[in-house]
């Protein structure tokens, strides 16, 4: 059998997943990751920048007027920090040494697991930017569950967020999203997952882990849980911490206070519930528009981009690419071209590309002016922390050898209020 150890299998990592193969991975199946706007570069404690939600009221046809309500543009300063977020692979000697014997075999027993690794990162990482920071995946339904393992999802669509093996944790009620954690963060792990139900059984009966709970508990990942009121989020402050369903109160976001103008600190929302997907964004892009806001981009779930497909059945949608229907989206930073089909729709400031992502909760979508976010990071999201250059490294306690891949940063936007969120349900 040829020589193998850490030295040649580190060099053989370099060819497996440079960066490029890792960007294709973790973006090809996650529409807004891929084309939210990247900065790799995060220096320092935090990210400070000033929105503008107030022009100076200096202005006047008469000149002592305007002289004398002259003052300063009101502008409030996001102070943005980092969170973080890994995925760890070890990769036991027996194992690699039981292979086929061949060196080619040896690499693709670890590369099977590190592919699983960077796989569970991009899920969280696509699905993390829709969310609030809280670290939630889901909702208990508290109306159709007992007091066995057997848990259902509010919304069924949420099952996606749910793998075998997981370990997951629950807030005592849905009031305490990322607040107080049901019995000091007891963790019950998921051993069966039915993805048609909306339903997985958990390995220690309800009552027995997390003992009573209330209606729609809220349930994390070990691990990702805010666990405190006066916690820092430790999930990335996605679209619906930047653009909240509910207008923002006096509670500082990045230490701003954005009740004191909710549309422009705080973004758009609109109640479509009651009219068709298709009139519903037709509402949202006229008041983004009336607010300055030139929108080109929708992403909803899957299930309401069907129904969205459905409702245009027979008029005349154009598309945006080489085809109708299809626009192509080309990363400037990737050699690859990541292709999502897409539905068209004209709104006052022009087409608006709408997306299909499993990621978005069902029920919500988001217009967004793509050039108004960005997605800062230290160095690429994600990578492999291989900062004493090893890229792997031996296990001390451990008969195997240890991979970790994780990423820095958060997401900032410089104009929410040229952004919208809409409910469709």
């Amino acid at each position: 059998m040829a020589s193998f150890n850490l030295d040649n299998f580190d060099a053989a990592m370099k060819h497996m997943y440079p960066y490029k193969k890792v960007e294709n991975m973790v973006y090809q199946h996650n529409p807004l990751l891929a084309m939210i706007p990247k900065e790799t570069s995060f220096p320092g404690r935090n990210v400070t920048y000033a929105v503008e939600y107030g022009l100076t009221n200096g202005r006047s046809a008469n000149f002592q007027t305007a002289q004398n309500n002259r003052n300063g543009t009101k502008i409030s300063d996001f102070v943005v920090t980092r969170v973080k977020d890994y995925a760890v692979v070890s990769v036991d000697n027996e194992t690699l040494l039981a292979a086929d014997g061949s060196e080619g075999s040896l690499l693709d027993v670890a590369k099977s697991k590190t592919d699983s690794a960077l796989h569970a990162l991009a899920r969280a990482m696509g699905r993390d930017i829709y969310r609030g920071g809280t670290g939630s995946i889901g909702t208990l339904d508290q109306s159709v569950a007992d007091e066995g393992a057997t848990i259902t999802l509010t919304t069924a669509s949420d099952i996606v967020n749910f793998e075998v093996g997981m370990r997951i944790v629950a807030s005592l009620s849905g009031a305490d999203d990322g607040t107080t954690l049901a019995n000091n963060g007891t963790a019950n792990e998921v051993l069966t997952v039915n993805r048609s139900a909306g339903t997985f059984t958990v390995g220690t009966p309800m009552q027995t882990a997390w003992g009573a709970l209330s209606d729609d508990v809220v349930l994390y990942c070990e691990g990702d849980a805010q666990a405190g009121v006066d916690n820092d989020a430790t999930k990335i402050s996605g679209l619906s911490a930047w653009i909240p369903a509910a207008a923002p109160t006096s509670t500082g976001f990045f230490g701003v206070n954005r009740s004191v103008d909710a549309t422009r600190l705080g973004g758009q929302r609109l109640a479509g519930a009651f009219v068709t997907i298709r009139e519903s964004l037709i509402d949202a892009a006229v008041q983004v528009s009336r607010e300055g806001g030139r929108p080109d981009a929708v992403f909803m779930n899957p299930l309401d981009w069907a129904k969205l497909a459905k409702d245009l059945e027979g008029s005349t949608v154009v598309g945006s690419g080489t085809s109708p229907h299809r626009r192509r989206y080309d990363s400037k930073d990737s050699v690859a071209n990541f292709g999502f089909s897409s539905l068209a729709l004209a709104a006052p400031t022009g087409m608006l590309d709408i997306y299909a992502d499993h990621n978005c909760p069902e029920g919500r979508c988001y217009m967004l002016q793509l050039d108004t976010w960005k997605f800062k990071t230290i160095g690429s999201a994600p990578r492999l922390l291989d900062f004493d250059g090893l890229k792997g490294i031996r296990q001390a306690n451990e008969d195997g050898v240890e991979y970790r891949w994780g990423y820095y940063g958060n997401l900032l936007c410089t104009a929410p209020g040229f952004n919208a969120t809409i409910a469709l349900a």
